[in-house]
Order: structure tokens, then C-alpha cells, then sequence
């Protein structure tokens, strides 16, 4: 190629990249901008905020000193995330890693919280937290608790919770001073809904103070984190409960009754155990005992009637005990002869009392609450008249089958007995004051009542 014909090569060239050179560079410099601004349109940069929990590493440093620590501020952190649009919106508060080096604790108690992400992505995404974690320090302690099983839930029908058993049953709490010294015991919860056989679970140990409150920290840890606890079901059994009564009341004093509350009681053990136990009986001592006793009203403890082998739910542990003694009294009744009862009279015989207005008077004894309100009008007295002839007749006054008091003192009533064919064949002479009755009224000495056993 000549030179000409470079040089000609070279004006189009020159022509090609230096006509309208400014137009040009224009041109590009916008197509740029055009391609950015399309680009940043359809995957632009944004910055999303996450909620990140914050993990801290190197405790050793601390334990080797005998210390624990306490989080107090920054056990979540706030990070800033900026990058791309389709690489933020795929990015979940999991995917990020925020961790605080307890080996680099400054002299406040504090130190930066660093993150990162924990998954590889297509571009690159800034992270930015400025937060700080910041720590409590106390000296660790240590001490021995026993497991206390805690039974939740309702067993079958017809069965209890027996012995639950745990292991280890004493267990190392570990942590702060302050924490440990709030502890009182460890316990167990286990459930036991629907059991109806003996069954063992593995359970999580947790730590409560003397009121009853859960005790949570962060410092605080188990020898054991899992605890086996086997659990004995029992069958029930419902028993009837008895007072035994011993000895006598004090003299003037009568026993009526007791009363026990609850009067069944129910009870959980081996059916082999329950097989040979139908009833409770509790020995009530009531000898000396007045109306007015302290312990005509006892509380008995129920667990020293029955084996140690036998499970007594908590409503059933003690029973009530009311016994009911009354003071006796004497009191004069009152009866008209007309009112006495005339029983067995001979057939072709009428009986009547011989003068009906005549008051006998009868002494009685017996509760006071019986005789307060007693008059003749409520006892159904009578005379026996079997075998008796036609005549005057003087006949013992009797009282119904038990009475509700004792005869001290008795009366006669006089009748006439006669024909009844001569209604006025009447004996017209009653008989000598000083004859004896047909039969003699009784008298006896103040009772002697045996208390009765319920």
C-alpha cells in the first residue's frame, strides 16, 4: 500500500472519531448514565434493618476466673444491612451472625457486638451495628439441691399417683451468687394425665425460691440437665369411717353419739394392700367426759390408723371428730288416771280407771335435752290388766318400749274391772289405803348408762 493511500486511511479514521467529537462523548457519556439508571432500576441498592440475637463466645475467660456473667443491655442488636435489592430481600434475621467476645470485656463491663453474615451471596452487602453488650459480673457458687417430683394432671379413673421416684435425687445448681442464694429447691414437673400403670419420663430440672417463684438466669446451670423420674400408680379405694367407743362418761353424764367427717375416706395403694382393709376405726376415749369437755371436738390424724404402705390424698389426711354427751336430769310427770291406757282385758270384761281425775305423778331421768320439753301428754303410759277378775284393782303404770328416759319413780293407777253384762254391777267401796296394787310400781337408783359404739 502506497503512502497516499494511508493517508487517506488515516483522514477516515480521523473523520470517523474526531467529526463532532463532542456530540459524541455526549453521546456515550449518556448512554452510561441510561445503562446506570436502568440498572439501578431494576436491581437497585437499598438498606434493610434486622433484629438480631446476640450470641456470646469465650465464657471460658470468665469461668477460669470463677466468675459468671448477666447480660444487662445488648442480647439483641440492631444491624444495618445494605446491598442489592435481590440480595437483601432473600436475607432473613437468621442469616446473620452477631457475637460479643467475653475475652475482650473492657474495664466498664462491655464490649462491640460484631456480625457478619453466615451465607455466601451473589454481590456484596455491608453490615453495620453500633451497639455494645454490656455484662454484670458476681463470683460463682455452687450448692446441693434436692429434686422435689411435682405430679400434674389427673390419672385414670379409679387410680392415684403413688411414689415418684427421681435420679439423681439431689442435683448442683451452678451460678451467681445472688442467684444460688435465692434458690430453696429444684423441682420436676411430671404429667400424669390419664395413667393408669407405672411409667418414667426424662425431665428438665428448674429452679424455685421459698415463695414458690421460678428463679431464672442466664447464670445459672445443672450437673444434670435431664432427670428420670419413675412414677408408681395406685388403685383407690373408698372405706367407711368408725369411732370405737372407750370408757364412761362422768358420772350424771349419758354418751348419745358421734359424729365423723368426713364418714368415707378414700385411700390409694397395691391391690393386694387394699384387699385386706374395709374400714377405718378410730378409738374414741371419752371416759370422765362432761357436756362441757375441750375434747368433745378432736382432730385425729388418719395416718397413724393405716400402713405406711397405704397413699392418703391430702383432703383425707385428718378427720373430724364431734361427740355428743348430755347431762341427765330428773323431773316429775305428770299423767290423769283417765289417761292410762287399760291393755288385756279379760273378754266379757270392760276396764276403767276408778277415779279419772286423779293426777299420778311419775319421777323420770334422763337427757336434758329429751326432758326439757317432755310433759304426760307425750308419753303413752299404760296398765297391763291380763288375768285380772271383776273388781278394784291396783295396777303399776307403764311406758311404752324405750322410753326415752328412765323410771326413778313410779305411780299406781286404781281401775274397775266388771261385767259387761252389768254395766251397773259396780263395787262401790274402793279398796283400803293401805292395800297393795296388783302390781307394784318400780323404783330404782339413778341409772348407770353404757355408752353404745357407733
Amino acid at each position: 500500500m502506497n503512502q497516499e493511500a494511508k493517508k487517506e486511511i488515516a483522514e477516515f479514521w480521523k473523520q470517523i472519531f474526531f467529526h463532532n467529537l463532542f456530540i459524541k462523548i455526549l453521546s456515550i457519556i449518556g448512554a452510561v448514565l441510561v445503562w446506570l439508571l436502568i440498572m439501578n432500576i431494576d436491581d437497585p441498592y437499598k438498606t434493610k434493618g434486622f433484629i438480631v440475637q446476640v450470641e456470646t463466645i469465650n465464657e471460658e475467660a470468665l469461668h477460669s476466673v470463677n466468675k459468671v456473667y448477666e447480660v444487662t443491655e445488648g442480647s439483641t442488636a440492631s444491624v444495618s444491612v445494605r446491598g442489592k435489592r435481590s440480595v437483601i430481600d432473600n436475607l432473613e434475621a437468621g442469616d446473620i451472625s452477631a457475637t460479643a467476645d467475653l475475652s475482650e470485656l473492657s474495664s466498664v463491663n462491655a464490649v462491640a457486638i460484631r456480625v457478619r453474615l453466615k451465607k455466601k451471596v451473589s454481590s456484596d452487602v455491608m453490615l453495620e451495628c453500633s451497639q455494645v453488650l454490656k455484662v454484670s459480673l458476681e463470683d460463682m457458687e455452687t450448692k446441693q439441691v434436692k429434686v422435689t417430683v411435682d405430679a400434674e394432671g389427673i390419672p385414670a379413673e379409679g387410680y392415684s399417683v403413688g411414689e415418684c421416684i427421681a435420679r439423681p435425687n439431689v442435683i448442683e445448681v451452678t451460678g451467681g451468687g445472688s442467684v444460688i442464694d435465692r434458690i430453696s429447691s429444684v423441682r420436676v414437673t411430671l404429667n400424669v394425665n390419664g395413667a393408669s400403670q407405672n411409667f418414667s419420663k426424662m425431665l428438665e430440672p428448674t429452679a424455685y425460691d421459698k415463695r414458690g417463684n421460678r428463679v431464672i438466669s442466664s447464670t445459672l446451670s445443672f450437673s444434670d440437665t435431664q432427670v428420670r423420674v419413675k412414677a408408681k400408680l395406685l388403685q383407690n379405694k373408698t372405706i367407711p369411717v368408725k369411732a370405737q367407743i372407750i370408757g364412761k362418761p362422768a358420772k350424771g353424764y349419758q354418751y348419745v353419739g358421734v359424729d365423723c367427717l368426713p364418714e368415707k375416706i378414700e385411700i390409694a395403694g397395691s391391690e393386694r394392700v387394699l384387699a385386706d382393709i374395709s374400714e377405718l376405726v378410730i378409738p374414741v376415749d371419752i371416759s370422765g367426759l362432761t357436756s362441757t369437755s375441750a375434747s368433745l371436738e378432736q382432730e385425729v390424724e388418719v395416718r397413724q390408723y393405716l400402713s405406711d404402705k397405704i397413699t392418703i390424698p391430702e383432703e383425707y389426711q385428718r378427720i373430724s371428730i364431734k361427740i355428743t354427751i348430755e347431762k341427765l336430769l330428773r323431773k316429775k310427770i305428770q299423767i290423769k288416771a283417765g289417761d292410762i291406757k287399760l291393755q288385756n282385758v279379760e273378754r266379757k270384761c270392760v276396764a276403767e280407771a276408778y277415779d279419772k281425775e286423779r293426777i299420778l305423778e311419775f319421777t323420770v331421768e334422763g337427757r336434758e335435752s329429751v326432758l326439757n320439753g317432755l310433759s304426760g301428754h307425750d308419753i303413752s303410759a299404760y296398765a297391763d290388766c291380763a288375768g285380772l277378775p271383776v273388781g278394784i284393782h291396783k295396777l303399776t303404770v307403764k311406758f311404752g318400749q324405750n322410753p326415752p328416759f328412765k323410771l326413778i319413780k313410779g305411780d299406781f293407777v286404781r281401775i274397775v274391772i266388771r261385767e259387761q253384762d252389768n254395766p251397773q254391777d259396780l263395787v262401790t267401796q274402793p279398796p283400803a289405803a293401805t292395800e297393795e296394787p296388783t302390781k307394784a310400781p318400780e323404783e330404782s337408783e339413778a341409772p348407770s348408762e353404757e355408752p353404745g359404739e357407733e
